[in-house]
């Protein structure tokens, strides 16, 4: 008898440990964070608010060293997996990003002020268009698509129903905290459509849980997650202009 209790418990111990270095593998797929980005924003902070409002012409030809040296560390940077549906607009706007650095460094290397200005300030547009790209709208936004992101690419594709029942309960969860959400400012004209629609995502979410919790039927499920999917998809191109 004591070594079957000994034998579950092992088995048990075992399981939360297969468990937890799952999770602490797929952490970093979910993590919508550039680190390059952030290290960049301690450039462009003081060329945007401290340089380019005083027309410091030789602080912002000072600072050109940092701005090459920050922007090739975001060239090479990698998007998470979460991120993984953002590449085609990310390698858009870091075209667009290195165009406005090359800019910057022509203009430290001559003699017009205010073409330096104009490339400063082209310098720091480019940069908030990648964070925006990558920033999400909000936390409940990113929360929910945290756990959409585990079922849609790994729970599911990979048959772990244990993980799969679990993390679809939730999502309900995280789909009626979206309901409830605040818009930030620049985002608050979207209220209304924001509002229909993450009740179509909360409803395709709840359909999503009623199935897995009552059907055998692998491709009804399968229906209902991309329909989960879809409806996610839909709420994120809310705010795509």
């Amino acid at each position: 008898m004591k070594n079957i209790f000994l034998f579950t418990l092992a088995f048990i111990l075992l399981t939360d440990c297969l468990s937890f270095t799952q999770n602490q593998e797929h952490s970093s797929e979910i993590n919508s964070t550039i680190p390059e980005l952030s290290e960049f924003h301690e450039v462009i902070y003081p060329i945007w608010h401290t340089a380019y409002p005083s027309k410091d012409i030789i602080m912002l030809k000072e600072m050109v060293s940092e701005v090459n040296e920050g922007a090739e560390k975001i060239y090479s940077a990698l998007l998470p997996g979460i991120l993984r549906d953002k590449k085609q607009d990310w390698d858009e706007a870091i075209k667009k990003f290195r165009s406005s650095v090359e800019r910057y460094d022509k203009a430290a290397a001559g003699n017009e002020k205010e073409e330096m200005l104009s490339s400063a300030e082209e310098l720091h547009s480019n940069f908030e268009m990648l964070v925006r790209i990558i920033r999400p709208v909000t936390k409940e936004v990113d929360e929910f698509h945290k756990v959409l992101y585990m079922i849609y690419h790994h729970y599911w594709p990979n048959k772990n129903k244990e993980e799969f029942n679990k993390t679809v309960d939730e999502l309900v969860i995280r789909a009626e905290e979206l309901n409830t959400c605040v818009l930030p400012k620049w985002a608050k004209d979207k209220t209304e459509i924001f509002g229909d629609q993450s009740q179509r995502l909360f409803n395709s979410t709840n359909k999503l849980k009623e199935l897995k919790n009552n059907s055998e039927n692998d491709s009804d499920i399968e229906k209902a997650i991309e329909s989960v999917h879809s409806e996610y998809v839909a709420l994120e191109a809310l705010f795509d202009d």
